[in-house]
C-alpha cells in the first residue's frame, strides 16, 4: 500500500483479459481484484505484483484493467471514493502494441458496461447495503460467465433485498415509499418467475432484464439513501 503517515490507499479493480508481448490475448481473466496503489518518483502507480504472482503473468505482458474506486485508510478510519462516476475514460502506456490497443478500443462497450455495473456495487457498500452488493456482485459474475439461470436467481435476491430496505426505510418523499414499494414487488414477482423453480425458460433475455432492473433499482437507492443520510 500507498503511506503517507498513517494514510493507506488501495485501488477496486476489474481485470478483463492479459496480452503477451505480440499483442495476442492469452488469458480472460474477468476477476475483481484490489490492488494497492504506490507512490512513484513522478506519479501514483498501480501495483500489479500480487496479481501477476498469483496468476503466473510474466513481466511484460498487459493488462487489460478497470478502476472502479479508491479506498482510502486513515487511522481506523476508511473510506471510499469512486474514480469519474458516471464516465468512461481510456488510457494506455506508450509501449503499449498497437494490436492490444486496437483490441481494448473495439471492446470499450463492453468495459463501459462492466464498470457501469460494477460501480453499482461500490454505491451499495458505500450505502452499508453490504449483503446485497455481494449478491449484485454474485448475479454480475453468473451473468457474464453465460450462467443465466444462476444469475437470476441472485438478480432475484438482490430486488428482494431492496425490497425490504424500502420497507424498513423512512426518509422518502410523499407517496414515493408506497410506490417504490409496489413496483419493486411486481419486479419480484416478475423475476421470480423466470428460470426452473418456476416452470418457465431463464435464458439471457430474462437474465438481462432482471440484471436491468436490479442494476437500476440498486443505483436509485444506494444514491437516494447516500443523499438521505449526508453522505
Amino acid at each position: 500500500m500507498f503511506a503517507t503517515g498513517n494514510l493507506n490507499v488501495n485501488a477496486n479493480i476489474y481485470i478483463l483479459r492479459v496480452f503477451n508481448e505480440e499483442g495476442d490475448v492469452v488469458k480472460e481473466l474477468n476477476k475483481d481484484v484490489e490492488a494497492p496503489v504506490t507512490k512513484g518518483s513522478l506519479t501514483y502507480i498501480l501495483d500489479l505484483t500480487g496479481v501477476h504472482l498469483g496468476y503466473s503473468i510474466p513481466i511484460g505482458y498487459f493488462l487489460e484493467v478497470l478502476l472502479i474506486s479508491l479506498i482510502v485508510k486513515i487511522g481506523s478510519k476508511q473510506f471510499e471514493m469512486l474514480i469519474y462516476p458516471d464516465e468512461f475514460r481510456y488510457s494506455e502506456s506508450p509501449s503499449t502494441p498497437s494490436k492490444v490497443s486496437i483490441l481494448v478500443k473495439s471492446n470499450a462497450h463492453v468495459l463501459e458496461e462492466v464498470g457501469s455495473s460494477r460501480e453499482v456495487v461500490n454505491l451499495l457498500g458505500i450505502a452499508g447495503l453490504v449483503g446485497i452488493a455481494s449478491d449484485l456482485l454474485g448475479g454480475l459474475r453468473r451473468f457474464q460467465s453465460g450462467d443465466y439461470e444462476g444469475s437470476i436467481k441472485f438478480f432475484r435476491k438482490v430486488v428482494e433485498g431492496l425490497r425490504n430496505v424500502v420497507k424498513e426505510t423512512d426518509v422518502f418523499e410523499g407517496n414515493r415509499k408506497e410506490f417504490l414499494y409496489e413496483y419493486i414487488s411486481k419486479a419480484y414477482q416478475l423475476i421470480s418467475n423466470f428460470g426452473e423453480h418456476a416452470g418457465t425458460s431463464g435464458a439471457l433475455h430474462e437474465a438481462r432484464l432482471s440484471r436491468d432492473i436490479a442494476l437500476s433499482l440498486s443505483r436509485y437507492l444506494a444514491e437516494y439513501l447516500r443523499l438521505k443520510q449526508g453522505g
